[in-house]
């Protein structure tokens, strides 16, 4: 539900490592082995796969099919839709970026494929088919709603993807044990990254074995923010409203984002132990191991400071305090058409309820009524069945509300914690943005293969370290950047700055 900027790149090292799989050329031709002719005439139903991640516990299968069977029989009797059914299946992250390109590489895999920072390789090898003829049709209704943010899934000016519909434009607050800060330090003067400095070393006089941030790695999001600097395909940059392309790595905001969590490190402002500890941000925080932590939410202070004293184990009340507004960026999630699928038109009206239809995507992301929430007596409020919780019943993709669809919506549950996803403030992040002059454009690896899983190997040894603060970039980065350069991270700028501007001059 945060937009991670060490998720984005993660994803990116994976997929780049299995470029050399799949179709280059894409399902051209129909006797490809998983791939028969989509026009083929059928006298049943289509299946249509999804693969749904979940970021907590898989659900089981018994969940899972009565779920499958709630949609399935809504699309029949209330919808009228007879051409196809959903074959539902829930994945755990973790399985779902070292899987699914492998069975899409087999020609197997999903029918409506998840994207999750992956839409340069997935399009590079082929995965994907492209939506374009479905953008007037079966689309759209789902490219109306969301309107420009459909740029995200365009790469060499075809859609491959449609992008999630969500709160992805960010309030970044520092959240805090409130009984601990009150009489400390005035927070209200807190109103950036930087005016923490003093907040942390009167926390850290007060408190010298406690500390008041989980990792240092949301450093480099916070000051691309700050500066107007923009992320291209990971690797590149624009600064400001200049359309050229440079090495992300070499920007001011990365370097200044570097040279702060290395100083909070050494001043024991965050968690000792670093890139070693594989704990989330959330678990940290909320068991109390650190009294405060830095997130990104689509929700106001006044509610994630609610969230976070509800939810946490150890009863604290927290605060919260705004310390940079996010900017609009080319999203990296969203949901395509896998290259096999035998009928893309059942798929793409199936795409487009995930966006419109109210019933099929809560019922994704809630599961079914009786089995996983119960409605009060005037229908009103939700609440779990008796006896059940959010950890305890059958079926819980919750956290997958912001990378599917439209997480807009919401099932409005009795007693709820807040979850950060407030969709009237989240829309006003997102209508109030700045968006950077390359919104919309996202560059294809395709002519820089070997470059690209070549720089990914290069910034899978050095970042985490770095933007930690784990080393002192003094001495750590210049052999990053040069271990960049050998790499070839010139060329895949090049290349992609004549992407954009061939995708400017199609503008």
């Amino acid at each position: 539900m945060k937009k991670k900027l060490a998720l984005a790149l993660s994803v990116a090292m994976i997929f780049s490592l299995l470029a050399a799989c799949g179709p280059k050329e894409g399902p051209k031709d129909s006797q490809t082995p998983g791939n028969p002719d989509a026009s083929t005439p059928t006298t049943e139903a289509a299946h249509i796969k999804l693969e749904m991640v979940t970021l907590s516990v898989v659900p089981n299968l018994e969940a899972t099919k009565v779920v499958e069977n709630d949609i399935n029989n809504y699309l029949k009797n209330t919808l009228g839709e007879t051409g196809y059914v959903l074959d539902l299946s829930i994945v755990n992250i973790s399985d779902f970026l070292t899987t699914i390109p492998m069975e899409l590489a087999g020609g197997q895999g999903p029918d409506v494929v998840m994207v999750i920072g992956t839409l340069p390789t997935f399009v590079g090898n082929g995965y994907l088919k492209p939506l374009d003829e479905f953008m007037d049709n079966e689309l759209k209704p789902t490219v109306d709603l969301i309107g420009n943010i459909m740029n995200s899934g365009k790469i060499a000016g075809a859609y491959y993807m449609v992008p999630r519909y969500f709160g992805t434009v960010l309030d970044w607050k520092f959240i805090y044990n409130k009984a601990m800060v009150e009489g400390v330090y005035d927070m209200s003067k807190v109103k950036s990254l930087n005016d923490l400095d003093d907040c942390l070393a009167a926390l850290k006089a007060a408190y010298p074995d406690e500390h008041f941030l989980v990792y240092n790695d949301q450093f480099p999001q916070i000051f691309n923010f700050m500066t107007n600097t923009n992320t291209i395909g990971t690797y590149a940059a624009t600064v400001g409203e200049d359309t050229t392309l440079v090495n992300y790595y070499e920007t001011e905001a990365f370097k200044q984002a570097l040279a702060k969590a290395y100083d909070y490190r050494q001043k024991g402002y965050s968690d000792p132990e670093g890139s070693t500890n594989t704990l989330s941000h959330d678990a940290v925080v909320m068991s109390g191991s650190s009294k405060g932590v830095i997130m990104g939410h689509s929700g106001d202070c006044e509610g994630i400071a609610s969230m976070f004293t509800k939810n946490n184990t150890y009863g604290a009340e927290f605060g919260a305090v705004t310390i940079e507004i996010g900017d609009h960026y080319t999203d990296t999630l969203g949901i395509g058409i896998s290259y096999t699928c035998k009928d893309p038109n059942a798929a793409a009206r199936f795409i487009n309820l995930l966006y419109t239809d109210d019933f099929v995507w809560k019922t994704l992301i809630y599961g079914s009524e009786g089995q996983d929430y119960v409605w009060n007596e005037d229908h009103t409020l939700v609440n779990y069945p008796e006896g059940m919780d959010f950890n305890t019943i059958p079926y819980n993709c919750m956290y997958t509300c912001g990378m599917i669809g439209n997480g807009f919506q919401s099932l409005p549950f009795e007693n709820a914690t807040n979850t950060g996803s407030n969709s009237e403030y989240g829309m006003k992040l997102m209508k109030e943005a700045w968006a950077p002059p390359l919104y919309g454009f996202t560059p294809s690896t395709a002519n820089v293969q070997n470059e690209a899983a070549a720089v990914s190997n290069v910034v899978d040894q050095y970042l985490k370290p770095l933007t930690y603060g784990d080393v002192d970039p003094d001495e750590l980065y210049p052999q990053f950047i040069e271990a960049l350069k050998t790499a070839g991270i010139d060329k895949i700028i090049a290349d992609y700055q004549q992407q954009a501007n061939d995708w400017l001059a199609g503008k």
